[in-house]
């Protein structure tokens, strides 16, 4: 009887096992999908210079704006003599469609100094950008505008004023 037994045990273990091992190898499969989104490199480009044009210079000092939306020159304080082509800095923004930026206050600097080639200064401050901040376009483009307020001193000494390091605008973009 306890070979009876022994030989049932193990034929219900053979059984049983092979049953396990049947519904391991005979489960239900789903396929899975792999993604991702590349971006684009996140870009700023200079298209333009801030330039106020050609200026006359006055017994008065005063000061002068340039518009950024439309790169205007017009007196401000003084009567000056407006010039030449004048031109707000432009910049192009480059990323993904949609993508959020912002132009903070403190991101750029509050004043910079022109000089001439003899030495002479002129400060040039009130920056105002146009968009300061939003979401890029269709295509993932921007511009953005920056005009300022240039202040020019009495007889100011004629010349070339430039500074070409110091206006440095930074853009955080998320």
């Amino acid at each position: 009887m306890k070979i009876v037994k022994l030989c049932l045990l193990t034929a219900f273990l053979a059984v049983f096992s092979h049953y396990s091992a049947a519904q391991i190898f005979f489960g239900s499969s789903i396929d899975a999908e792999a993604s991702i989104t590349l971006g684009v490199d996140v870009r700023i480009e200079k298209m333009s210079d801030l330039h106020f044009g050609d200026i006359m210079s006055q017994p008065v000092g005063g000061s002068v704006r340039l518009n950024p939306v439309n790169g205007s020159v017009s007196n401000v304080s003084g009567n000056f003599l407006l010039l030449g082509n004048s031109s707000a800095a432009v910049f192009q923004l480059a990323g993904m469609p949609g993508q959020y930026f912002e132009i903070a206050a403190g991101s750029y600097p509050s004043q910079i100094t022109l000089r001439n080639e003899q030495g002479y200064t002129m400060t040039v401050d009130d920056f105002q950008i146009l968009p300061s901040n939003g979401y890029l376009g269709y295509g993932g483009i921007m511009i953005i505008k920056l005009g300022a307020t240039l202040h020019i001193g009495s007889d100011q000494p004629a010349g070339n004023y430039i500074n070409t390091t110091d206006l440095t605008v930074t853009v955080s973009f998320q």
